[in-house]
C-alpha cells in the first residue's frame, strides 16, 4: 500500500500486479489533482475534449526518484480543457483534476502546469550528471538566498537543458512546476 499527496488530497493506493486500486474509507470516490505525463495516446495525439470516451495513461513522477506511479485515465465529452492547445501529444506534462474510481481516474478538467523559476548551485558530490537523465533523478540545489540547506528537485528525461552535463557547484536556473519539485527547464547561469 502506498500513500502520497495529490494536490491537496491524500491519495492511498494499493499497487497490484494488474494495475492499482484506490482505497477509500467513506466513499468509493476520491477527488484528486495529479500532475504527470500523458502516455499511451493515439499515435497522432488526442483532441480534447473527445467526442466519446477515450482512455490513456498518466505517469506521475515519483518525488523520491525511482519508478513512476501509473494511473489509467478516462477523458469524456464533458472534460473541461484550459490548455493553450486542445490537441495533446504523448509525453506532454499536464495537470488532471478528476475523480478516482477503482482502476481509473475520470478526468473532469485538464490544464497546463504553472512554472516558477529558482536559482542556485547544484550539489553533485558523486560526480557529473549527464543530461537528459535516462530515468527520473533527484538532484540537490543550494538555492540563492538559502545557501545552507539544499532542496531536492526531480529531473526527468523530459527536462529540457541546453547543456549536456552538470558538475558539482555549477550555478543553474530551474523552471519548476509550482507546488512540486519537478524540473521542466534547466539552464546554466
Amino acid at each position: 500500500m502506498r500513500a502520497w499527496l495529490a494536490g491537496s488530497f491524500l491519495v492511498i493506493a494499493s499497487l497490484l500486479p494488474g494495475g492499482w486500486s484506490s482505497v477509500a474509507t467513506s466513499s468509493d470516490e476520491i477527488e484528486a489533482e495529479l500532475i504527470g505525463f500523458l502516455v499511451r495516446l493515439p499515435p497522432d495525439g488526442l483532441r480534447l475534449p473527445p467526442a466519446s470516451v477515450v482512455t490513456a495513461v498518466l505517469e506521475v513522477p515519483n518525488e523520491q526518484g525511482g519508478p513512476r506511479v501509473v494511473f489509467p485515465v478516462e477523458f469524456g465529452a464533458r472534460t473541461e480543457v484550459t490548455l493553450r492547445e486542445s490537441h495533446v501529444r504523448g509525453g506532454e506534462l499536464v495537470v488532471l483534476e478528476g475523480v478516482l474510481y477503482p482502476g481509473r481516474l475520470r478526468v473532469l478538467h485538464v490544464r497546463e502546469v504553472d512554472v516558477a523559476e529558482f536559482r542556485g548551485r547544484v550539489s553533485l558530490p558523486a560526480g557529473p550528471l549527464f543530461l537528459p537523465p535516462t530515468t527520473d533523478q533527484l538532484v540537490d540545489v543550494f538555492l540563492d538566498g538559502a545557501p545552507t540547506l539544499p532542496v531536492a528537485f526531480l529531473l526527468t528525461p523530459r527536462t529540457t537543458s541546453p547543456r549536456i552535463s552538470l558538475r558539482d557547484g555549477q550555478p543553474v536556473s530551474l523552471g519548476v512546476v509550482i507546488g512540486r519539485r519537478l524540473v521542466v527547464d534547466l539552464e546554466n547561469r
